[in-house]
């Protein structure tokens, strides 16, 4: 199978150099031979104990990627990789048992050519069209099952400021596991974006036997216009807009600064904020329903680290602002950069959100077992209270506290545990999870 991808890339590429005038000579033939393989394989473990008479899920996942990347000739090289999630007959057949996110939407294994594309690299500059995985605060490739998030785009970053990053890019479609209409299909952005507001056929909210909306049939199919630039020297900032067309805009910000007290004790401090505001035909359809999108989120974190013992200790908050008309729209495109994670939160009844003016607080405590003889290896404690607004979704605050153990094993195997324990009055968020993986690159 690798020797076939690679002599489809060498035609591949001749074809795409002849087209430029190119001469295939020797060296392009280098660029050709210089070929190498790349690709992980990965397995886990996924159980969740539900409460309230939900069905316990017990899910098992097997597979990864395997791709091929030129050498460079000119600036220019390519880029290709097959993924696939299989589950070698293990899963139940009652699709309530599966968890949602190993496969496919339908609970059911699938593979998909998920890199595909040209870079060009010149002086300062890389220019990359195709398949791709994508590395934003707001879209992001974010692996937690098997096939991350995968986008076609048109991206250009340059290098050309000192310690300085900035991104431009147009991306037009997405898969994976945080698409809304298809995990193992690529469709356009607005199409795979997430709103929390759920409507029946003829457009009346009603979160307890509608369907979320697909955007799409609102605007059609556009992507997302990108602006990004990160500057990372003595503190890091990053400020990055993202134009949906005809849908939402969302402008992020953050920063981070380090603080030295003597040898042993340093702290960190990070500041966040992003607006999310509805634009064009999604904007109008809103207000004809009496309904908004405009919303903050804003946060801060404190960490103590204390380098001799490992140990390190955060503390963080997040604030989300809008009102019990504000429907949560957030592209759901992988990108989740708030301090403390926001469990996925359904509107119940009449309402459009359940996320609206919450408060979250999260304490974690981490320990680097490095010092103790276990290099590579860490443990990772978490106690995060969620304060949802009771005027909008009464008795469902949750309490979540959970453990993480990552150890890397060998320069290229790696294994994560991860174990969380959620407490609420609203039984949909009382649950027991816990994910296992094991990981080999290669």
């Amino acid at each position: 199978m690798i020797l076939i991808c690679k002599n489809l890339i060498f035609v591949l590429a001749i074809i795409f150099l002849s087209a430029f005038n190119v001469n295939a000579n020797d060296d392009v033939a280098t660029a050709l031979k210089s070929s190498h393989v790349f690709g992980y394989a990965k397995a886990m473990y996924v159980a969740d104990d539900k409460k309230g008479g939900r069905l316990n899920q017990s899910t098992a996942g097997f597979g990864g990627k395997i791709g091929i990347e030129t050498g460079e000739y000119d600036g220019l090289k390519m880029k290709g990789a097959w993924y696939t999630t299989q589950d070698f007959g293990l899963s139940s057949n009652n699709p309530k048992k599966v968890d949602a996110y190993m496969f496919g939407l339908n609970k059911k294994p699938y593979s998909i050519l998920g890199e595909a594309q040209f870079q060009f690299n010149y002086g300062d500059n890389k220019v990359i069209f195709g398949r791709q995985g994508f590395s934003s605060p707001m879209i992001e490739s974010y692996e937690y099952r098997i096939i991350p998030n995968l986008f076609e785009a048109y991206t250009l970053i340059n290098n050309s400021i000192d310690s300085t990053t900035v991104t431009f890019s147009y991306v037009n479609k997405m898969s994976g596991l945080d698409g809304l209409e298809s995990f193992s299909n690529f469709r356009s952005m607005s199409q795979q974006s997430y709103t929390s507001l759920m409507v029946t056929p003829n457009h009346v909210v009603d979160a307890k036997n509608g369907d979320t909306i697909d955007l799409s049939k609102v605007i059609k199919n556009h992507g997302v216009l990108i602006g990004g630039l990160k500057y990372k020297k003595e503190c890091e900032l990053q400020l990055w807009n993202y134009y949906g067309v005809d849908s939402i805009n969302t402008l992020y910000l953050d920063g981070k600064f380090n603080q030295k007290f003597h040898s042993d004790l340093s702290a960190r401090f990070d500041i966040q904020a992003y607006r999310v505001s509805p634009v064009g035909k999604f904007n109008k359809y809103l207000t004809q329903m009496g309904l908004n999108a405009d919303y903050w989120l804003s946060g801060i974190r404190t960490t103590l680290i204390h380098a001799p013992s490992g140990w390190s200790v955060a503390v963080a908050y997040n604030q989300f602002t809008g009102n019990k008309y504000t429907v949560t729209a957030n592209g759901n495109w992988g990108g989740y950069p708030e301090f403390v994670a926001m469990p996925y939160v359904y509107p119940e009844n009449l309402g459009v959100s359940g996320v609206a003016a919450s408060h979250l607080r999260k304490v974690t405590a981490m320990l680097d077992l490095g010092p103790y003889g276990f290099k590579g290896q860490s443990v990772i404690f978490g106690h995060a209270r969620i304060n949802i607004n009771e005027s909008i979704l009464a008795g469902s605050d949750i309490i979540v506290n959970s453990l993480i153990y990552k150890a890397k094993l060998t320069p290229k195997l790696s294994t994560r545990l991860a174990m969380e324990s959620r407490n609420s009055g609203n039984q949909r968020y009382n649950n027991k999870f816990i994910a296992m993986s094991l990981l080999y690159d290669f």
